[in-house]
């Protein structure tokens, strides 16, 4: 008979119990990895801003873009569809909402890059961002008066 003392040994003088042992040591140790990688996983994702992030590389974290105020925006040139499409190869929609223009609509015209948009369109944009959301470009202050004048221009078909 045996005791509980005796232990079973396979043919390499390991016994069974130590075998076992290292096998649940092991699968302990495996759990414990794959634990503490998911907690390190998910306080990432719970604190985004501790992770480098591709859209916002190059960029000051603390700079918020303002767009321009009231004043400003009401100082960019509106116009009719029909007036501007007249003298001029105009784009034929609106680059926000991809809507074609109507004869009605008032449109908003950009200074410095002359783009075009529905009036209920851009204006949201250029109260957040102060640029043209195709160019990028940022109104030039004092451009619009002479802009307004070339379009008028062109609509009118009148040449100087």
């Amino acid at each position: 008979m045996m005791n509980s003392s005796d232990q079973i040994t396979s043919g390499g003088g390991y016994s069974i119990s130590t075998g076992l042992t290292y096998g649940i040591l092991f699968c302990v140790g495996v759990f414990l990895i794959i634990f503490l990688l998911i907690i390190f996983d998910c306080t990432r994702l719970r604190f985004p801003h501790n992770r480098p992030s591709h859209r916002n590389s190059g960029r000051n974290l603390t700079t918020i873009e303002e767009g321009v105020d009231e004043a400003t925006l009401s100082s960019y040139p509106k116009l009719l569809y029909s007036q501007v499409k007249k003298g001029s190869s105009t784009a034929s929609c609106c680059s926000i909402c991809l809507v074609d223009y109507r004869e009605t609509d008032m449109l908003r015209l950009l200074p410095d890059c002359a783009h075009l948009f529905h009036l209920n369109c851009v204006d949201p944009w250029i109260r957040k961002h102060p640029t043209c959301p195709i160019c990028r470009n940022k109104p030039v202050a004092g451009q619009h008066t002479s802009l307004v004048a070339e379009v008028d221009t062109l609509a009118t078909g009148q040449d100087n």
